[in-house]
């Protein structure tokens, strides 16, 4: 892969946000580019010499241990220690954190935790004399299930530094959309002005970026594949990959009917295309039934109402026309508002769609994290699935040191609560005592 694919417009609106010392929050759709853009932002964040400026912290939220305040805490000053030690800071500076670690990670009561972090914060902004932002990555799980008082701690230390200590979030949605309770609007006001889109129109920074891309496939698009590409996977990151690989393999496995046929051969082709299917299923999966209901419409060309269009814009999903960011995924959303199927009673997954049916009635909307579990139980449904394999195939077997029993717990937990009649009762998310869990698909007798 070539470098990451950048946006410039997104860029310079987190750098507006951070230099004017203001809080951020970065929306996109999973898998559109957010998590890269923030780790490029971070990875430009020059180290302390002399002097200090300005200190970013990346923190992925998908590394909280357990979804609880601790929890929470503990992946923030761990993050945030091995910045520091990566930056060389002297060690007066890291020892506090070391401390308040500890306190956090073996409190003597419950008390000590939240006491903990905030010294910890506090003793480190006061000597350093610098202004971090702590910027959390993959935020939406953390902020919709954790209790409210630590975003008001998080809150209360904004207010008594200031411009010493700013946040960027990543999410999926505006934050509001996820949690919108009394007991987050201080912190969301925070935020208030200051989001930054992860548009996925194209734009200058795209043909070069798919350009490099081929020549690392040892191939290369002439200027009007590379516009083809373009304006079929807008900035899609996933889906300029997949259709620029997919036009060199029909131009080297058959040269005479792409000559024939040219471009209407990769249209022809892309519906029946694994990689790329995978990458607007995984898009689809994420949108509530009213947006995909919207894209479908705007996909035959009906309109919708301006709220509607408003948010699709919101989520990078439409240009300043209103038209869909790619001709590709609009065809997706056509063929998909089509779909009609005949359900059968019990849970049954529309794995292409990524849409889950209770009894013939469309199941409330699932995250990412719970989606992908019932995806891997539904596979092996009436078979046995162990912690390690839902560990691997939910969170990814990087974690399989780090997400523990109670989390995983937590998120069948959180999914019985959304697929069973009664969650105390479960007859479709079985738990197989010492041994792992059990999904059964079929309705009760």
């Amino acid at each position: 892969m070539p470098e990451i694919l950048i946006h410039t417009e997104e860029l310079n609106c987190l750098h507006g946000h951070t230099a004017a010392g203001a809080c951020c929050i970065v929306t996109g759709m999973s898998n559109t580019g957010k998590s890269s853009l923030l780790r490029y932002l971070v990875a430009q964040n020059a180290p302390v010499s002399e002097g200090c400026t300005q200190v970013l912290i990346y923190i992925d939220c998908n590394r909280v241990l357990d979804l609880s305040e601790q929890g929470f805490y503990e992946v923030v000053l761990r993050a945030t220690r091995s910045r520091l030690h990566q930056l060389s800071f002297p060690d007066d500076l890291i020892d506090p954190l070391d401390q308040a670690y500890r306190k956090v990670t073996h409190p003597p009561n419950p008390f000590a935790i939240p006491l903990g972090f905030i010294e910890g914060i506090e003793t480190l902004l006061e000597r350093a004399q610098c202004q971090f932002t702590l910027i959390f990555d993959e935020f939406d799980e953390p902020f919709a299930e954790i209790e409210g008082r630590m975003f008001l701690n998080l809150r209360a230390l904004r207010d008594r530094y200031r411009n010493a200590l700013t946040y960027i979030v990543g999410t999926e949605r505006p934050l509001d959309q996820i949690r919108d309770d009394t007991e987050t609007a201080e912190f969301r006001e925070l935020f208030a002005g200051h989001i930054c889109t992860m548009n996925l129109t194209p734009n200058p920074e795209v043909e070069r970026w798919v350009q490099e891309l081929a020549g690392q496939k040892g191939g290369q698009l002439s200027d009007e594949e590379v516009a083809f590409v373009v304006e079929q996977a807008g900035a899609h990151p996933g889906l300029l990959q997949t259709i620029s690989l997919l036009t060199l393999r029909a131009r080297s496995v058959a040269p005479e009917t792409y000559a024939k046929m040219g471009r209407a051969l990769i249209v022809e082709a892309m519906p029946g295309d694994e990689l790329t299917r995978r990458e607007c299923e995984r898009l689809w999966r994420q949108l509530a039934v009213t947006e995909r209901a919207a894209l479908h419409a705007l996909a035959v060309g009906t309109p919708i109402g301006d709220k509607m269009a408003a948010r699709l814009a919101r989520l990078g999903l439409t240009d300043v026309r209103g038209a869909i960011f790619g001709a590709c995924f609009a065809e997706f959303a056509r063929q998909r508002g089509q779909q009609r199927t005949d359900l059968p009673g019990g849970i049954w997954l529309d794995v292409d769609a990524g849409e889950v049916y209770i009894n013939g009635q469309k199941a409330p909307m699932l995250t990412n994290l719970e989606y992908r579990l019932l995806q891997v139980l539904y596979e092996r449904k009436n078979k046995l699935c162990d912690k390690y394999q839902l560990i691997e195939q939910v969170w990814g077997e990087q974690y399989i040191d780090e997400v523990d029993d109670a989390r995983i717990e937590k998120l069948i937990s959180r999914l019985r609560a959304k697929i069973e009649e009664d969650p105390t009762d479960p007859h479709y998310l079985v738990t197989v005592r010492g041994r792992g869990y059990r999904f059964i698909a079929q309705p009760k007798k």
